[in-house]
């Protein structure tokens, strides 16, 4: 009988890591992925987009609310959490609570769907409860190492694998060739600032203007309004019209907006540039120039430090004048471009296998922490969808309004 595999996710980014992950695994599992309905639930052309590429049916996706959730009825060996932090300690709390804690039959694991260096501890608590946390690179398995050495009672095993969206076996081929197309790929929560987005624009613009013949894109996760995994304040293509209607910008253009598939905009002839996106390992891996903007700092607040000594850092100045280094090898291979075995999927079936034999067991520690879980994790998991989105619009309202009172006063 095939090991079995749930995979639980719930917004357009953690949508992708599933079903890469699956397509990865292959049909030597029974494999399944529902989406978690939550206020950051993809929509239909992100749902396509997370699927293009692997051997699943969109289709075939599932909407489950949470509360729908427990050990009676998951019957699968494995059950992979790639979901948000709340929704992955939430999903985690009614399958423990429900699951005796002696002979469990539930294997609980998580990941993050991208870059997840330096990390945090916030993130890590939320996904602490699991039996195995993923990491995608040996920088980012030692930093979470460290903080799982300060934790009493149960740690979770710490699992190296590689995003499964990348393809290379190793370092990278590169791709010779003219820049015929530049792709911007925008991080929702970095640069935080209106005037930094505006600058970005700006020079995105200009960059177009100095290199006639180049296609310009801004490769959008979401168009303003519509949901993504993180909040965005300043949407790039309203703050666009902005700069149109003031007359920063001229309504003749270069930029173009477009959506979809990150695959379908990154050609052979494209470069791509991005503040802090994991955009910028889809570009490496496909062997193209890729650009890592430094002008805003390079730091954990940009979420960007992981780029230190790759190679790739440059400013607009250097984006205009199209000046793309290549990625350092020492750091591709510590960070998301070393060498695979078959380790992690071995790991994998173990753990299944033992879930199926009811050999898992859960800590004492593990049931008091879930227990005393944050009532505004709870209140962002249970709320009716439209009300909780009217919430999210007022944190991010006053959000604006202490950036805007903390300028002032600087």
């Amino acid at each position: 009988m095939k090991p079995a595999v749930l995979v639980v996710a719930d917004s357009d980014s953690y949508l992708k890591l599933a079903t890469t992950f699956l397509h990865r695994l292959g049909p030597g599992w029974d494999r399944r992925v529902v989406l978690a309905r939550t206020p950051v639930m993809p929509t239909d052309e992100q749902i396509l987009a997370a699927f293009e590429g692997t051997d699943l049916d969109p289709a075939d996706l599932e909407v489950l609310a949470l509360n729908q959730f427990n050990s009676q009825t998951i019957g699968e060996d494995l059950v992979f959490a790639a979901a948000t932090g709340p929704v992955v300690a939430e999903l985690y709390a009614r399958i423990l609570r429900t699951e005796p804690a002696n002979n469990r039959r539930t294997a609980l694991i998580s990941a993050l769907p991208g870059v997840a260096f330096p990390a945090t501890r916030k993130g890590w608590n939320y996904r602490r409860p699991g039996d195995g946390f993923i990491c995608h690179s040996h920088a980012e398995a030692r930093d979470f190492s460290f903080m799982n050495l300060d934790d009493d009672g149960h740690q979770p095993t710490i699992m190296v694998s590689k995003l499964p969206f990348l393809r290379s076996t190793g370092f990278p081929t590169q791709v010779p060739g003219t820049i015929k197309r530049l792709v911007f790929a925008p991080q929702a929560k970095v640069p935080f600032g209106k005037e930094e987005r505006e600058q970005i624009l700006i020079s995105l613009e200009r960059t177009a203007r100095l290199n006639p013949g180049l296609e310009v894109l801004v490769k959008l996760r979401a168009r303003a309004g519509e949901p993504q995994t993180h909040l965005e304040a300043y949407p790039y293509d309203l703050l666009f019209e902005q700069l149109v209607r003031a007359g920063t910008l001229g309504k003749v253009t270069h930029l173009q907006f477009v959506t979809g598939s990150m695959a379908e905009v990154l050609s052979k002839e494209s470069a791509l540039v991005t503040v802090s996106s994991t955009a910028a390992l889809e570009s490496l891996d496909r062997g193209l120039p890729t650009m890592v903007l430094s002008d805003f700092g390079v730091n954990a607040q940009m979420i960007n430090v992981v780029f230190e000594s790759s190679g790739l850092l440059g400013s607009l100045d250097d984006l205009e004048a199209l000046n793309f280094a290549p990625a350092n090898k020492p750091w591709l291979r510590e960070n998301y471009f070393h060498r695979v075995d078959n380790t992690f999927n071995e790991s994998l079936m173990i753990l299944a296998q033992r879930a199926r034999d009811g050999q898992l067991k859960t800590d004492p520690e593990i049931l008091a922490f879930i227990k005393h879980q944050p009532l505004r994790q709870r209140v962002r998991t249970a709320l009716p969808t439209p009300l909780l989105k009217v919430l999210l619009k007022i944190r991010r309202q006053l959000r604006l309004s202490q950036q805007s009172s903390t300028r002032s006063s600087s």
